[in-house]
């Protein structure tokens, strides 16, 4: 269950909700990545098919997922350079990319990005997992040895990250489109 969304014009709202309920910041961090990142997902599909009015919605779909793996792996690259703030760097990266890039792909697929249900799809979805922490674990036993390769893993590691994302989110997207189609549900 997502979160109310909080009273607008109140600003220490989601300190306070985090700080409230620590155990549900999962949620309340992807009810607010729902609610702020959403709408420009929506507005980006609503262009795109402007500007692609005869594109599929793969085709689209790998557009969107083209741009944040491109994205990914500049994060990567600007997080591994971070020195001690490193695996935050990289973990808020990663987190920030993946939730964009499934809002991007629900809205591709037709669906409302800016739907409170978004938020669960992101946490079965977009969650990172360790990968960051094993990219930056990576990082530190790589850079001691070759100077430069920590930088090349990052971006790599942060750009497969960012497509395995893609490749779930994608399957979802298209299994419910499909699943609505076909009147089941």
């Amino acid at each position: 269950m997502v979160p109310e969304e909080p009273a607008p014009g109140h600003p220490g709202s989601l300190i306070e909700q985090l700080l409230a309920d620590p155990t549900r910041s999962p949620e309340i961090l992807a009810g607010t990545a729902v609610r702020t990142l959403g709408p420009k997902a929506r507005d980006w599909a609503k262009g795109a098919r402007a500007t692609y009015p005869t594109a599929s919605t793969e085709a689209l779909g790998r557009l969107a997922v083209q741009h944040f793996v491109r994205s990914a792996g500049v994060r990567g690259g600007f997080g591994a350079l971070a020195g001690p703030y490193t695996p935050i760097a990289l973990a808020t990266a990663t987190v920030i990319t993946h939730a964009e890039l499934v809002l991007h792909l629900a809205a591709v697929y037709g669906l409302d990005p800016t739907d409170p249900q978004r938020a669960d799809d992101l946490l079965k979805l977009a969650s990172p997992g360790a990968g960051p922490i094993v990219v930056w674990a990576a990082l530190s036993l790589i850079s001691r040895s070759l100077p430069g390769v920590g930088l090349i893993a990052a971006v790599l590691g942060a750009r497969a990250t960012a497509e395995a994302v893609a490749v779930r989110a994608s399957r979802f997207y298209r299994e419910s489109q499909d699943s609505h189609s076909s009147g089941s549900s």
